[in-house]
C-alpha cells in the first residue's frame, strides 16, 4: 500500500468517524431526559421546580462534588455515587412504605412471600413513568414524595454536619438552600436512572446502575453488544496483523547518517535556550501533581484526616481530586509545548526574529494561567467566589475543573504555541521540498493543530446545561482529546524523534504514523460512546461503543510491537548512544500503551462487564495505566530528548535516569496491578450480588481486604515520588546550570551549525 493511500485512509477514517460521533450526538439530543417544568404531589402540590433541578447541579458543579462523588459512574470513585445512593434511599423508602400500607409493618418484618409480593410493588412504583411531557409535570406517588423527604434529609446532614466515613467536611456546602437544591438535583438523577424512557422497557441510563430493588437489571442490548464488541475486536485485529505483515508496514531500514551525535553538540539558539524553563516548570507541577495523588490515598483510607490535622481540616477530598487531576493535564502538556519549541528551529532550520521573546511571553503565560485556574478552584470549592464561580472557581467538571475565563485564556495560549512553532517549522515546509521528511513534519504539525482544535470542544457546554449534553461536548476533550489525539500526536512527534535520531527513516516513519492514525481515528473517535452509555443517551450509543472502543487495542497492540523494535535499534547503537534512556522511556509508553490503555481498557469497555463495573476502581486503575502510563510516560522521554540536547555532554547521567526509569515503572505496576485492580474487581463483585450502591459505600472501603489493599498503597506512592520524581527533579535543576552555550543568532541557518541537509 503506498503512502499516499495510507494518508488518504487516515483522512477519510477521521472524518467518517467525526460524522458518525457528531450525527450521533444532535440525534440524541431530542431523547435528553427531561427536566420537568414541575414536580408535584398526588394533589398538585407543587414540591419543586426547574429551576431548583438546575440550581442543584450548579451547587454541584460549583463545591466540585464531581471530584468527591459521582453522578451516573462519572466522576470520583472513592465517594458516594450520589445518583446510586439516592436511587437506593428511594428504594427503602418506597418498600417501607408499601409494606406499612398492605400489612401494617416496616419491610423488613415481612416473610419472604410479602417481601416478594412487595417488591414487585416497588418495581412497578419507581418504573413507572409519570411525567406528562405535554402539561410538562412530573407527578409522585405519595412513596416518593416520602422518598423526597429522606433524600432531602439525608443530603441536609452530609452536607452541613460532614461526613467522616465519606471525607466530607463539615459545611461542604455551607446553606441550607443549596443543600434543598442539590437534593433535589440528586432526587432527579436516581428518578432519571429508574424510571422507564417513554416507550421502551429500560429507564433514561439504560437500567443503570445495577439495583434488582428497583428492578434496574442489564437490558438485552447489554448482553448483544457485547457480543458485536469482541467479534469486533477479533476481526479488526485480523485484519491489521494482515496489513502489517502483507505491506511489510513499520519503519524499515535506518536513515543512515543519524542527527543525534550532532545534535549533542549543536549550541542553542535563544528559543531553545528559553525553553530549558518550561522543563523546570513540569517538573515542580509533577511532584506537586503526585503529592496530591498520594494524600487522595490517604484519604481513602483515613477520609477527612491526616497525620496533620490542619491538612485534612483545610483541604478536602475535592481540592485535592482537582489539582491532582488538573496538575497532570498541566504538566504533560507543558511537556509538548516545551519540547515543539525545542524542536521547531531544528525542524525548520532556523531562528525566527524575536522567537526568544515570544517563547517568554508564552511562559509567562503559562504560569499565570496555571497559578490563576488552580487558585481559582480552591476559591470556587469554599465558596468564595459567589456567581462568579463558573467563570474564575471550580467550572465543576472532572479533568476540567479550571473555571470559564482561565480555560479561554488556556486555549488562547494553545494557539499561540501553535504560531511560535509554526514560525520556525514553517521555514522548512515553505523551501517546498516534496520529500517524506517534508510531509511528515505536515503530519507532525496537523497533530498538533487538532491538539488545540479539540480542547476548544470543551467550550461548546455553559452553566446549565443539560446533564446530558454537557458531558457529551465533555469527552471530546476527556477522551477524544487525551486518549485519541493526544495518541495522535504522539505518533507524529515520536516518529520525527526516530528519523533525527537516526533509527527510523522518513518513509517508513510517515507510513506507520499514517497506517495507525488510520485505526486511531476510527477505533478511538467514535468508541468515545462507550463513555456515554449509561449517561442519559439514547441505547444506540450501546452498539457503536461496544464495536469500536473494542477496537481501540489494535492499534495499541502495534504499539508494542513498535516499541520492541525501537529497543532492537537501541541495542544495535551500542551502550555510547546518547538518546538510550530517552528513548527507554518511549518504549515504556508504549507499553503501558498495550497493558494500561488497551488491555486494562477493554477488560471495562464491554457493555456487560461495564454496567457492572462503571464508577468502581476498575476505572481509575485503567486512567492512572494510560494517562501516566502513556502519556506521563511519553512526556519524560520528550523532555530528556530535549534536555539531551539542551545541557552539556559532560553533566548527563545516566545512572539517575535508570533509577527514575525503574522508579516509575514498577510503581506504576505495583499501582494498578497490586492495588487499584484487585480492589476494582471486589467493587465490580458487589455491584454484580446486591447493586453499585453498596459498592461505593464507605462500609466497602472499611472492608479488611480493601483497608489493607489501600494501606499497600504507600509503597507504590513512594516508589514513583521518591525514586522517580524527585530524582529527575535533582537532575533537571542540577544540569539547568550547565545549559550550552546560546550561539545561533536569529535568521542563521541551523541545519549548516548541524552540517546536514534536510
Amino acid at each position: 500500500m503506498s503512502t499516499r493511500s495510507l494518508k488518504w485512509a487516515a483522512i477519510i477514517s477521521f472524518i467518517i468517524s467525526m460524522v458518525v460521533l457528531i450525527g450521533g450526538g444532535m440525534f440524541a439530543i431530542k431523547d435528553l431526559p427531561p427536566y420537568p417544568g414541575k414536580v408535584v404531589a398526588p394533589g398538585g402540590k407543587i414540591l419543586f421546580e426547574k429551576a431548583d433541578i438546575l440550581a442543584g447541579q450548579d451547587v454541584y458543579q460549583r463545591y466540585g462534588l464531581m471530584d468527591h462523588g459521582s453522578v451516573w459512574g462519572h466522576g470520583s470513585q472513592r465517594g458516594p455515587e450520589f445518583s446510586a445512593a439516592s436511587l437506593h434511599l428511594i428504594s427503602v423508602t418506597v418498600g417501607d412504605f408499601l409494606a406499612q400500607e398492605q400489612y401494617q409493618k416496616p419491610y423488613e418484618k415481612l416473610d419472604d412471600l410479602e417481601k416478594d409480593l412487595i417488591n414487585l410493588k416497588r418495581i412497578r412504583e419507581v418504573k413507572t413513568n409519570r411525567y406528562d411531557a405535554s402539561k410538562d409535570v412530573l407527578t409522585l406517588t405519595p412513596s416518593q414524595v416520602k422518598a423526597l423527604e429522606v433524600i432531602s434529609r439525608h443530603w441536609e446532614k452530609t452536607f452541613k454536619d460532614g461526613e467522616t466515613r465519606y471525607g466530607f467536611l463539615p459545611n461542604t456546602v455551607p446553606t441550607e438552600v443549596e443543600r434543598q437544591q442539590i437534593s433535589r438535583f440528586f432526587f432527579w438523577t436516581a428518578w432519571v436512572a429508574s424510571t422507564k424512557r417513554p416507550g421502551q422497557g429500560y429507564s433514561y441510563t439504560n437500567n443503570w446502575p445495577a439495583d434488582q430493588s428497583v428492578g434496574n437489571v442489564a437490558t438485552p442490548a447489554t448482553y448483544l453488544w457485547t457480543i458485536g464488541g469482541i467479534l469486533g475486536l477479533l476481526i479488526v485485529l485480523g485484519i491489521f496483523v494482515f496489513f502489517i505483515h502483507y505491506f511489510g508496514l513499520w519503519y524499515g531500514p535506518t536513515k543512515g547518517v543519524p542527527l543525534a551525535e550532532k545534535l549533542i553538540d549543536m549550541p542553542l539558539t535563544p528559543s531553545q535556550f528559553r525553553a530549558a524553563k518550561y522543563f523546570l516548570v513540569v517538573i515542580l507541577l509533577f511532584l506537586v501533581q503526585t503529592n496530591f495523588g498520594g494524600l487522595l490515598a490517604h484519604y481513602t483510607i483515613h477520609p477527612a484526616s491526616f497525620w496533620f490535622p490542619l491538612v485534612a481540616n483545610i483541604i478536602p477530598y475535592s481540592w485535592a481530586k482537582s489539582w491532582h487531576l488538573q496538575l497532570a493535564i498541566f504538566w504533560i502538556a507543558t511537556t509538548w509545548i516545551g519540547t515543539a519549541i525545542y524542536l521547531a528551529p531544528i525542524i525548520g532550520g532556523r531562528e525566527p526574529a524575536k522567537q526568544g521573546m515570544l517563547v517568554q511571553l508564552l511562559f509567562a503565560a503559562i504560569l499565570l494561567v496555571a497559578a490563576g485556574s488552580l487558585l481559582g478552584e480552591i476559591a470556587g470549592i469554599k465558596g468564595y467566589l459567589g456567581d462568579a464561580w463558573f467563570w474564575f472557581g471550580h467550572q465543576g467538571w472532572e479533568f476540567l475543573e479550571l473555571g470559564r475565563f482561565w480555560q479561554l485564556l488556556l486555549f488562547a495560549g494553545l494557539i499561540a504555541w501553535l504560531v511560535i512553532v509554526y514560525r520556525a517549522v514553517g521555514h522548512h515546509i515553505r523551501l517546498g521540498h516534496k520529500d517524506e521528511f517534508t510531509s511528515l513534519i505536515w503530519f507532525y504539525m496537523f497533530s498538533a493543530i487538532l491538539v488545540v482544535a479539540f480542547f476548544g470542544f470543551g467550550l461548546l457546554y455553559g452553566r446549565g446545561t443539560h446533564l446530558t449534553l454537557a458531558d457529551f461536548w465533555r469527552w471530546f476533550v476527556v477522551h477524544i482529546w487525551v486518549e485519541s489525539i493526544f495518541e495522535f500526536f504522539g505518533v507524529g512527534i515520536i516518529s520525527v524523534l526516530l528519523v533525527t535520531m537516526g533509527l527510523a527513516s522518513a518513509k517508513a516513519a510517515l507510513r506507520v504514523a499514517y497506517f495507525t492514525a488510520a485505526i486511531v481515528f476510527l477505533s478511538g473517535i467514535i468508541g468515545t460512546a462507550h463513555h456515554y452509555f449509561w449517561y442519559g443517551g439514547p441505547a444506540f450509543w450501546l452498539g457503536l461503543g461496544s464495536v469500536f472502543s473494542s477496537m481501540e487495542p489494535v492499534p495499541m497492540f502495534g504499539l508494542v510491537v513498535r516499541s520492541l523494535m525501537e529497543y532492537r535499534s537501541i541495542r544495535q547503537e551500542g551502550k555510547d548512544f546518547p538518546y538510550k534512556w530517552p528513548l527507554f522511556f518511549l518504549v515504556a509508553s508504549s507499553f503501558w500503551n498495550f497493558l494500561g490503555a488497551a488491555v486494562f481498557g477493554f477488560l471495562i469497555n464491554l457493555p456487560i462487564i461495564n454496567y457492572y463495573e462503571h464508577g468502581t476502581y476498575l476505572t481509575m486503575n485503567h486512567g492512572h495505566g494510560a494517562l501516566f502510563g502513556v502519556y506521563g510516560l511519553l512526556s519524560v522521554g520528550l523532555l530528556l530528548f530535549s534536555w539531551r540536547g539542551l545541557v552539556k555532554k559532560a553533566q548527563w547521567s545516566d545512572g539517575i535516569l535508570k533509577v527514575c526509569f525503574f522508579g516509575f515503572n514498577v510503581g506504576l505496576f505495583l499501582l494498578t496491578v497490586g492495588t487499584l485492580f484487585p480492589v476494582g474487581v471486589l467493587q465490580t463483585w458487589t455491584a454484580y450480588q446486591h447493586g453499585l450502591w453498596l459498592a461505593r459505600d464507605a462500609s466497602f472501603f472499611e472492608r479488611g481486604m480493601v483497608y489493607f489493599l489501600g494501606n499497600m498503597r504507600v509503597i507504590p506512592d513512594l516508589m514513583i515520588i521518591v525514586l522517580g520524581v524527585l530524582p529527575l527533579g535533582y537532575f533537571l535543576f542540577k544540569t539547568y546550570f550547565h545549559l550550552k552555550a546560546t550561539e545561533i543568532k536569529e535568521g542563521e541557518s541551523v541545519w549548516k551549525r548541524l552540517g546536514v541537509e534536510l
